[in-house]
């Protein structure tokens, strides 16, 4: 009988003790720490995506050649950004890096500014972007552009480049 007993008390210590134990929390990343990591963080566009005010959706990375579409992005947690050539120039003297702007969340980091962007060929400056998603694995940003007087709505996708 005060066998048991002992048993008894020893279990519900043991079970007090560890359920006490303390929880390692893993704090959640900053959305500056999705972006642009410690350091710099790298980016390929995967999908980009203009809508047109009458329905016709035109996918602009199948659409363009390889040195176009393998260019990357890296973005630092000071809120600057470079835009390179990726391994593919479309000409030989092309310079290695095309763009050095910044960048800035905006609205609760509920929205990215970018103080300057290429679209079609022409150069855009304080695009604001709604964040559809940000996380390691993916960023995907939703904006409006006007372009010639025709309104797209404009999706863009990027995944981290290997």
């Amino acid at each position: 009988m005060r066998f048991s007993k002992v048993l008894i008390v020893l279990t519900i210590s043991s079970l007090i003790v560890f359920s006490c134990k303390e929880k390692s929390v893993v704090a959640a990343k900053s959305k500056t720490e999705y972006l642009a990591g410690a350091s710099s963080k790298t980016w390929k566009n995967t999908k980009a995506e203009a809508t047109n005010s009458g329905g016709l959706k035109v996918d602009l990375v199948t659409t363009q050649p390889a040195c176009v579409t393998d260019n990357i992005l890296i973005f630092y947690p000071n809120n600057t950004y470079e835009f390179r050539e990726g391994a593919t120039k479309c000409g030989a003297n092309d310079p290695d890096l095309l763009l050095k702007s910044n960048w800035s969340f905006q609205e609760n980091e509920t929205k990215f500014k970018i103080d300057k962007i290429v679209f079609l060929g022409r150069e855009l400056n304080d695009t604001v972007f709604d964040i559809v998603e940000l996380n390691d694995n993916i960023f995907t940003g939703q904006t409006t552009i006007t372009l010639n007087g025709e309104t797209y709505k404009f999706v863009a996708t990027f995944q981290p480049a290997q």
